[in-house]
C-alpha cells in the first residue's frame, strides 16, 4: 500500500482526525499518529482499522465522554511513539499497551477476519454459481 497514496487525504485518519477537529488532540500529536500509522498500516490492518473506526466515528459524535476518553488514548499513544522515536526519555506504559498491545494487533486481527470473510464469501459465489471445481 502507497505510504502517500492513503495519507495525503487528511480524512484517511479517522479518529483522530474527528479528536484533532474537536480540538482536543494538538496538530503535533496528529502528525506523530498519522506518520505512525503510514509507516505501520498494511492494506490488511487499515481494512481492521476502518471496520472499527467508522462506527467508532458515529458514536464519538453522539457521546462526547466517549470522544474524551479515546483522546486521552490516542494521548498515551503518541507518548510511546515519541519514546520510540528517541523525543521522549521515559517510556509511557499505558501508551505502549494500548498501541503495541491492543490498536495494531487488533488492527491486524480484524483485517485478518475481513480478507477470510471475502474469501469464503468469493468461494461460495464461485461454487454457486457452477464456475467450481469440476462444473
Amino acid at each position: 500500500m502507497s505510504k502517500l497514496g492513503i495519507w495525503v487525504d487528511f480524512s484517511q485518519k479517522i479518529v483522530c482526525t474527528e479528536l484533532r477537529r474537536q480540538d482536543l488532540i494538538s496538530g503535533s500529536d496528529w502528525a506523530y499518529d498519522a506518520s505512525d500509522c503510514a509507516q505501520k498500516f498494511s492494506a490488511t490492518s487499515y481494512q481492521g482499522y476502518r471496520l472499527w473506526a467508522v462506527p467508532c466515528l458515529r458514536l464519538m459524535r453522539k457521546h462526547p465522554a466517549l470522544t474524551r476518553v479515546l483522546a486521552t488514548a490516542v494521548r498515551w499513544m503518541v507518548a510511546d511513539i515519541k519514546y520510540q522515536r528517541g523525543v521522549n526519555k521515559k517510556p509511557h506504559v499505558m501508551g505502549l499497551i494500548i498501541r503495541r498491545g491492543i490498536f495494531w494487533p487488533a488492527n491486524l486481527l480484524m483485517g485478518g477476519l475481513v480478507v477470510v470473510a471475502r474469501a469464503g464469501r468469493y468461494m461460495h459465489e464461485r461454487n454457486t454459481t457452477g464456475i467450481g471445481i469440476g462444473g
